[in-house]
């Protein structure tokens, strides 16, 4: 065994080792979004009053990522209205273990209908150590079809209602859990597959997270494969925002994403995120 067999040992253990914190975070940043809130806030973050009704306020959110009590990356989530009735969800992650990299980006635009997202378009982005990979998705509800444009492949499938994207069924679960909605089940396409997302809820407990002390409610991810465990805490007092979301595999900790930073946005139109629709959206209510 010389000294070359075993950097070539160390360097595939890297490799696994950070493809899986991988796989965990884009199943973790990516697998829900912070929620909008019926609140009257500031930009500092605090609630000044409650509502009961639903309601869509811009925000931006960040978070730090951990495995095993180290920092590995980081993460951001911005909610932004491109014009009355029409939003814009973006998600990036940016992870990094000694010389390996990965960046991923999720871009997402949708209507919403008495309380029930339609989506418009939907975007992914990947970059760093290893091959890019860039994906479309479009809803064509005028042709009644969604399209799927990647740089491996492409999809294509009649539309049929209820249907989300990667992003914009994160947003409907959401709400959802905020109008108290117990059956948490979602179909969604995604990488030329159409899936089925399913949570349920836990219970209430306080947690510690780097943007301090916060009251939540803890959801699962129901999966065929029991191997795989997802939690995630909401934080009651900022309207279900997403405070902490941990995963497992094996009963390994894979990823710990935890929220570090958080601001509410002025309710301001940006109709500059509409010029890359490719598709029109809808005019009024779907059947």
């Amino acid at each position: 065994m010389d000294r070359r067999y075993w950097m070539e040992i160390s360097y595939r253990r890297m490799v696994m080792q950070t493809t899986n914190l991988k796989r965990a975070l884009i199943g973790a940043l990516f697998f829900l979004p912070f929620s909008t809130i019926a609140d009257q806030a500031n930009n500092s973050g605090t609630p000044e009053s409650q509502s009961s009704e639903l309601d869509i306020r811009p925000y931006q959110a960040e978070y730090k990522v951990f495995r095993g009590g180290s920092e590995y990356g980081k993460g951001s989530r911005s909610l932004l209205q491109v014009e009355d009735g029409l939003w814009y969800l973006e998600t990036s992650t940016d992870v990094s273990w000694l010389f390996l990299s990965d960046r991923r980006q999720e871009k997402s635009w949708f209507k919403v209908f008495d309380d029930h997202v339609v989506p418009l378009q939907y975007k992914q982005k990947r970059s760093g150590t290893g091959p890019d990979y860039l994906s479309f998705v479009l809803f064509d509800h005028r042709l009644k079809k969604v399209k799927e444009i990647g740089d491996y492949d492409e999809f294509e499938a009649v539309y049929q209602p209820g249907v989300l994207d990667g992003a914009s069924y994160q947003f409907q679960m959401m709400r959802d859990i905020q109008a108290g909605v117990k059956d948490i089940t979602y179909p969604i396409i995604m990488s030329g597959e159409n899936k089925e997302y399913r949570f349920k809820l836990i219970g209430e407990e306080e947690l510690e997270t780097p943007f301090g002390k916060l009251a939540t409610v803890k959801l699962e991810r129901i999966r065929g494969n029991k191997k795989r465990q997802t939690y995630v805490w909401l934080a009651k007092e900022y309207g279900y925002v997403v405070a902490r979301i941990w995963q497992a595999k094996g009963g390994s900790e894979q990823a710990d994403l935890q929220i570090s930073h958080f601001k509410w946005l002025k309710q301001a139109p940006h109709p500059e995120l509409k010029a890359a629709l490719k598709v029109s959206a809808p005019p009024d209510k779907t059947k």
